[in-house]
């Protein structure tokens, strides 16, 4: 089974009636602090846990004005498989969508069409008057038409469905010895039941040995002792009993504790927090390979307390979680490291006003732009976009390069082609960064998201030159990872150095001819005998579409500025290598 859809109706801040479809990926709710993602998954808890409790105080959004308080309401679509207990589960569903329509005088026979018969059901809790919880399965067009909950024909389909799906929660910041105080501890427990019945068998017939020989050589003779020394100062005792307190083995597997080794072997309580949540995480993946169930799961917050390259590797273990049939995964985070590019994956940002009041935002696939999702969570919305760009590096990738604008790379791809050397960019990967200020932090971002070689190419102007000295103070040396256009063989020391300049003086001068002086040029400065072109931006759009229609075989400088660009990514490859050898030698 596999959850489709939440409908949430007046539960907390979700005031009203809210939406979200979930994907057979894994579902990320993101947002800042306060917007309702915990709201979300509680509603979830409430609606497959039974033994939850709703309290009308804290749950109930308040109404204002006359009139009675609102009812929550939890809608959860699930879409059935076609195991025997799914099977079971999908007879006695269709049955309940019958009687309904028998119950409302509607037909039931001939070619009816039930949620049931398209391999769907509808769980539906509410809260009303008190908090009272009410259980019901929606039958399809009867909208909020139920059976009564004492009728056998809803018990049957409500404990077949109990049976069939299961929900565990790991809250933000939860150890392993609440997460196992709780619900979670009983879903752990029926997995091991299933997947190692046998075992289980095993051990409850070695503990029951275990108590006959306790009872037999060490606490009957002390019974008797025990006995015989009350029996003389009160006769009218006239038995003892001592019973040993031996957990059972179920109560032992929800009691065991976790030691994991490094450079010393400690409990996962004295570990670092990003380990305990990875071994929660780790549990989770347990549960999912060997249920015989199918789960709902819910994860709070899984980044906490971790660096970068550990979210990105409890992502990895997130998508695998997800790739079930019988496996619903949700997930809420604050991380964009966290969240999957897989198109089966779905990102919901949520929102809340004003007033105090969550919405959605906006939702897409893992593999569709996600930055205007993400910018809530910076100070700076645009820092969403920059990271976003930062995490987009193609499998296929060799070298990152970070250009101020988007023209760099095309203009490259154009001479290269036109020289017959378009191999000379295969695997490298341009990342343009809007302008030379954003250079700086888009050229640290992408080195701290990938092992790959990162240049940050710079025109030599003024702002260039101040994005050139901000990257020396984070000790990036000019090198080897900044490639300042003053590099170029052919430039010229009497004014500036644009990506433009290393184009063949013939192509720019025929689009100069094409379009005009006046829109092609911002100015012209005295270089040498001739006169070096300050080009307008309405020159450079009108090179994008066509430069290569005016090309010849000559390349200008751009086949040097990708050999040096090899060159350079060919030197920090080096460095990379040759300091981790020095930290191997160190650590041997």
């Amino acid at each position: 089974m596999k959850l489709t859809h939440v409908r949430i109706k007046d539960f907390r801040s979700l005031m009203g009636d809210h939406g979200f479809d979930v994907s057979s990926g894994v579902n990320y709710f993101v947002g800042p602090n306060n917007c309702g993602k915990s709201n979300l998954i509680r509603a979830l808890e409430l609606a497959l846990d039974p033994d939850s409790q709703y309290v009308p105080a804290l749950d109930r959004p308040a109404r204002s004005g006359a009139g009675a308080p609102p009812t929550t309401r939890i809608t959860l679509t699930f879409h059935v498989g076609s195991s025997s207990p799914e099977n079971t589960l999908l007879k006695r569903a269709r049955e309940y969508e019958l009687a309904v329509r028998a119950a409302r005088g509607a037909p039931t026979g001939g070619k009816i069409q039930t949620y049931a018969d398209s391999h769907e059901v509808r769980l539906v809790v509410s809260f009303v008057g008190g908090g009272a919880r009410q259980t019901a399965f929606q039958a399809k067009g009867f909208g909020a038409a139920y059976l009564p909950a004492d009728s056998p024909t809803h018990q049957k389909v409500e404990a077949q469905f109990r049976s069939v799906v299961r929900f565990a929660v790991i809250h933000s910041g939860e150890d392993l010895e609440s997460l196992l105080k709780g619900k979670f501890r009983e879903i752990l427990q029926l997995v091991i039941s299933d997947h190692l019945g046998d075992e289980m068998a095993k051990a409850d017939a070695a503990r029951g040995d275990y108590l006959s020989a306790l009872q037999a050589e060490l606490l009957a003779p002390l019974q008797s002792r025990v006995l015989e020394r009350v029996g003389e100062m009160f006769p009218e005792i006239t038995s003892a009993t001592l019973i040993p307190d031996v957990p059972t083995v179920a109560e032992t597997l929800s009691s065991v504790d976790v030691q994991l080794g490094d450079v010393m072997t400690t409990e996962l309580a004295s570990k670092g927090t990003g380990v305990r949540g990875a071994v929660l995480v780790s549990m989770l993946q347990y549960l999912a390979e060997q249920s015989r169930r199918s789960l709902v799961l819910a994860v709070e917050e899984p980044e906490a307390f971790l660096h970068p390259a550990g979210q990105e590797a409890i992502k990895d273990q997130l998508d695998m979680l997800a790739t079930r049939n019988d496996v619903s995964l949700l997930v809420t985070t604050h991380s964009p490291y966290v969240i999957s590019r897989s198109s089966v994956a779905r990102i919901t940002e949520l929102h809340k006003d004003m007033e105090g009041v969550t919405s959605m935002a906006a939702s897409v696939h893992g593999n569709e732009s996600r930055a205007s999702l993400l910018g809530p969570l910076y100070r700076d919305a645009g820092l969403a976009h920059v990271l976003e760009r930062s995490l987009e590096i193609p499998a296929d990738a060799k070298v990152v390069v970070v250009t101020e604008g988007y023209t760099d790379g095309r203009f490259m791809q154009a001479c290269c082609a036109a020289a017959g050397d378009l191999e000379a960019l295969t695997g490298m990967h341009f990342i343009p960064a809007g302008k030379a200020a954003n250079v700086v932090p888009q050229a640290l971002l992408a080195e701290a998201a990938t092992e790959l070689p990162v240049i940050a190419m710079l025109d030599y102007d003024d702002n260039g030159r101040a994005a050139v000295e901000k990257l020396k103070s984070f000790n990036w040396e000019p090198s080897k990872r900044i490639l300042s256009l003053r590099s170029w063989p052919g430039a010229c020391e009497s004014h500036d150095i644009e990506i433009e300049d290393l184009l063949p003086p013939d192509a720019v001068e025929k689009i100069v001819k094409k379009i005009g002086e006046d829109e092609s040029l911002d100015g012209k400065i005295k270089c040498g005998t001739g006169w070096h072109l300050q080009l307008s931006k309405t020159w450079k759009e009108a090179a994008l579409s066509s430069l290569e229609s005016v090309l010849e075989s000559d390349p200008g400088g751009m086949v040097w500025l990708a050999e040096e660009i090899w060159a350079r990514a060919a030197k920090i490859a080096d460095a990379k290598a040759n300091a981790a050898a020095a930290k191997a030698t160190t650590t041997a």
